[in-house]
């Protein structure tokens, strides 16, 4: 059964969440207490199911209330998202387009891929904002993001459409003259001897690097530095007998660092990289075409 419910309920019902009673929530919106009360009697009467739970305090959502709160959230960056694009169609512009892109995904394809549909749709913003996936997921649910460029290893979510577009393959890289670089088929207990230098916050990565050691019956090696971007990852490598790791789609740029990819024995860990990006009924048009542009590039790097 659907209901036919206002708009402006749900955001004075988020409103009254969020600032934890009616009378802060009503000096927020601007109406009166007595309306806001009216508004949420009739959003509950509306839906059939009591929504907040009051008392001396304020009021709180019920279980029923934080389904909606949940949904309504989206609703509302859902409403401003189709504002912003209705009024940028009447300026004759593009809109916007807020991409969440991991580091692999932001030194490899976004930036080209970018540059392509900002050339052929006249006026779109894009907006790129860095991160692992720690940082990504959340701020695609919370609408933050309309699409993330990463590793797909996070759990699967109702809310969320995983692409598979590429399986990337790991590298572990040195420096030119590195002692293990005169060596043949390294194993593990060769790259336990070294300190290390990874992405910060990247958990994920360091549970694959644990993985690898623990596998092979050693502990995991030490972890000298992390930092945000391989471009100082792959600096910091350059000056001592540190390593690395990073993607093998990397090796053209740890190579123009001065880095060389070592040879390893055995098979180091891979993972799925695509995109993801909200479930909604309709996908908007310029996330379908950054999406098309993006199959392209990786496929065109893939043949290469």
């Amino acid at each position: 059964m659907s209901y036919p419910i206002d708009h402006r309920l749900i955001r004075q019902f988020i409103a009254a969440v969020e600032h934890g009673n009616i009378t802060s929530a009503s000096l927020a919106l601007n109406i009166s207490q007595p309306a806001l009360t009216k508004s949420i009697r009739k959003l509950e009467n509306s839906l059939g199911v009591k929504l907040l739970e009051r008392h001396s305090r304020g009021v709180v959502p019920t279980s029923y209330g934080k389904i909606l709160l949940r949904r309504g959230k989206l609703v509302e960056i859902e409403f401003e998202y189709a504002s912003t694009e209705i009024e940028a169609l009447r300026g004759g512009n593009q809109g916007a387009i807020r991409i969440g892109a991991s580091p692999v995904f932001a030194t490899l394809f976004i930036p080209k891929v970018s540059a392509q549909i900002i050339k052929t749709n006249i006026g779109l913003k894009v907006d790129i904002i860095n991160g692992v996936l720690d940082t990504l997921v959340p701020n695609l649910l919370r609408g933050d993001l309309d699409v993330i460029c990463s590793a797909l290893e996070f759990p699967d979510h109702p809310e969320i459409v995983k692409e598979q577009l590429i399986d990337f393959e790991h590298a572990i890289f040195s420096r030119a003259g590195h002692p293990l670089t005169n060596k043949k088929n390294i194993v593990a207990t060769d790259l336990m001897a070294y300190e290390w230098i990874m992405l910060a916050q990247d958990h994920i990565a360091m549970s694959r690097l644990r993985s690898y050691f623990s596998s092979n019956g050693i502990s995991p090696p030490r972890i000298a530095m992390e930092t945000n971007s391989f471009e100082t990852a792959f600096s910091m490598v350059k000056e001592g007998d540190f390593l690395t790791s990073a993607t093998s789609s990397m090796v053209h740029s740890a190579q123009i660092a001065g880095l060389i990819p070592l040879t390893i024995q055995g098979t180091l860990w891979h993972f799925p990289a695509g995109v993801a990006y909200r479930r909604t009924t309709s996908t908007p048009k310029i996330l379908n075409v950054f999406i098309d542009s993006l199959k392209t590039e990786i496929s065109t790097m893939v043949k290469i």
